[in-house]
C-alpha cells in the first residue's frame, strides 16, 4: 500500500496526463497508446509539456497514414488547381504515395507507385517540360533513381528506373547544362560519389556522370553557389563531417569538390539567403552532436567560418521560411531522435533564436513547409521514419504578446546581438581534401 496514498494518485494522473499529451494528434485513436512503450509515451509527454509553453507557432499535428517507414516528404501543386498536396517516398514498402489535400489543411488516403527497394531522396519538378510536376526517387538498395512523370491530374504514369552509383541516398533536381531542361544529381552514400544524369528534355535521361564527393555523402542540394548563374552543387558528407561545394562548368561538367566543416555527421543540407547580401548561404543538419549549422556564403563559390545551433537529437532535415510572419527567414528542423521539430526564428542580424519545440511523429526523417491550409501561412510537414504516418502543423497566427514574450526570453538569456556574439558553435573551412 502506498505509504502517500494522496502523492501516488498525483504521480498516475500526471502520468495520464503526459500520456493524453503525447497521443493528442487529431485523427490518431486512443487504442493507439497501446502500441506504444510507456517510456516512449512518457518521454513524448515531456516534450509535448515543455512544447505547451512556447509561443504558439504551429497547432498540434494531425496525423495521416502514407506508408511505411516515410523516408522523405515533398509539398506541391499536382492538379494545379491551388490546393496544396503531399508527396512521401516510403522505404519500407518500396513506394512513393501521393496525398491530395483540400485545400484547407486536410489530407486523402496514399495512392501509391512502385519505385525501387530503400526509397530515400525525394525531388519533385518538371521533367518534360508539359507544366507538370514530376517525380525523381533514389532507390539506396539497387542502385537506381526512379522517375514518375506527372499527368497535372494528381496521378503518374509508369515508373522508369535509371541508374546511379552505389548507395543512392539524395537527389536533386536542376539545370546542370544551361540548355533550359532539367537533369539529375544523386548523392552516392556507398561509394562517396556524385551520379548526374543529363536530361534530353522529354523526361529521359543519359547515363551516370560519376563525380568525386566524400565519404558517405548523405544528402545534396542544387543551387547557386557561386557570382554566376550556373547550377552548383552541394553535398553533405557523414563519414568525415564535411559539406563540398562542386562548381558548375555550366555543360553538365563541375570542378573538384571543396570542403568545408560542418558538425559531426551531417545528414541534410538546404540553402538559403541568411544574411541578406542576396548570395547562398548553406544550412547543414548534424545528427552527431545535435545542432544545424549556417555557413554564409563569400562569394566565388566559398563559405565563410559558420555558427551552429542546438536543436533536439538526430536532426535529420532543415528548411528555411518565414514560418513566424515577420518576412525574417527562420529555420525549421526534424529532430528523429525525440520525435519533434524545432523552430529558430530568424532575428534581422542574421542570426537565429533559441529553438522552440513542437511534437511531430516516431523518427522524424524529413520535412517540408508550405501553404497547406490556404490561409497564406506557412504550414510544415514530417515525415515519420518510425511510422507509417506524415504529421501535418498547421500554422497558428503569432499573437504580439507571443514575440513579445519570445524576445524578452532571448534577451533574458543574452542570445540577442549582431552575428559575432552569437552563443552557437563557431566552425571553420577546409582548404582542401
Amino acid at each position: 500500500m502506498d505509504a502517500c496514498p494522496t502523492g501516488g494518485r498525483f504521480r498516475a494522473g500526471l502520468v495520464a496526463v503526459l500520456v493524453a499529451a503525447a497521443c493528442a494528434v487529431a485523427g490518431q485513436p486512443r487504442a493507439a497508446q497501446n502500441d506504444l512503450p510507456q517510456t516512449d509515451l512518457l518521454q513524448a509527454g515531456l516534450v509535448a509539456a515543455s512544447a505547451a509553453f512556447q509561443p504558439g507557432l504551429f497547432a498540434a499535428p494531425v496525423d495521416y497514414l502514407s506508408g511505411h517507414g516515410p523516408g522523405s516528404v515533398a509539398v506541391g501543386d499536382l492538379r494545379a488547381d491551388g490546393r496544396t498536396d503531399l508527396i512521401t517516398v516510403n522505404v519500407g514498402d518500396g513506394t512513393a504515395a501521393v496525398l491530395l489535400g483540400d485545400g484547407k489543411g486536410a489530407f486523402g488516403p496514399p495512392v501509391t507507385y512502385p519505385v525501387g527497394p530503400g526509397p530515400s531522396g525525394l525531388a519533385t519538378g518538371d521533367l518534360n517540360g508539359d507544366g507538370a510536376i514530376d517525380l525523381a526517387v533514389s532507390n539506396q538498395y539497387n542502385a537506381t533513381v526512379t522517375v514518375l512523370l506527372g499527368r497535372g491530374d494528381g496521378t503518374f504514369g509508369t515508373p522508369v528506373a535509371y541508374p546511379t552509383g552505389s548507395g543512392p541516398s539524395g537527389v536533386a533536381i536542376g539545370d546542370l547544362t544551361g540548355r533550359g531542361t532539367a537533369d539529375l544529381a544523386v548523392s552516392d552514400q556507398f561509394d562517396g560519389t556524385v551520379a548526374v544524369l543529363l536530361g534530353h528534355g522529354d523526361g529521359t535521361f543519359e547515363p551516370p556522370r560519376i563525380l568525386p564527393a566524400g565519404p558517405s555523402p548523405s544528402s545534396l542540394t542544387v543551387g547557386r553557389l557561386d557570382d554566376d548563374d550556373r547550377p552548383d552543387l552541394a553535398v553533405t558528407n557523414a563519414g568525415n563531417g564535411t559539406v563540398v561545394v562542386l562548381s558548375s562548368a555550366g555543360d553538365g561538367r563541375f570542378g573538384p569538390p571543396q570542403p568545408y566543416l560542418t558538425g559531426p555527421g551531417p545528414s541534410s543540407v538546404s540553402t538559403g539567403d541568411v544574411t541578406g547580401d542576396g548570395r547562398a548561404d548553406l544550412l547543414v543538419t548534424n545528427a552527431g552532436n545535435a545542432t544545424v549549422s549556417v555557413l554564409p556564403a563569400t562569394g566565388r563559390g566559398g563559405f565563410g567560418a559558420g555558427w551552429s545551433y542546438p536543436t533536439g537529437p538526430g536532426p535529420s532535415s532543415v528548411t528555411l521560411g518565414d514560418v513566424t510572419g515577420d518576412d525574417v527567414g527562420d529555420l525549421a528542423v526534424a529532430n528523429a531522435g525525440n520525435a519533434t521539430v524545432s523552430v529558430l526564428a530568424g532575428r534581422d542580424d542574421a542570426t537565429f533564436a533559441p529553438q522552440q519545440v513542437y511534437l511531430a511523429g516516431p523518427g522524424p526523417a524529413s520535412l517540408a513547409e508550405g501553404d497547406l491550409t490556404g490561409r497564406g501561412r506557412t504550414d510544415m510537414v514530417v515525415a515519420n521514419g518510425r511510422g507509417s504516418t506524415v504529421s501535418v502543423l498547421a500554422a497558428e497566427a503569432v499573437s504580439a504578446a507571443s514575440t513579445a514574450a519570445s524576445d524578452d526570453a532571448d534577451i533574458a538569456r543574452g542570445s540577442a546581438g549582431r552575428r559575432r556574439s552569437c552563443p552557437g558553435t563557431r566552425e571553420t573551412a577546409m582548404p582542401g581534401m
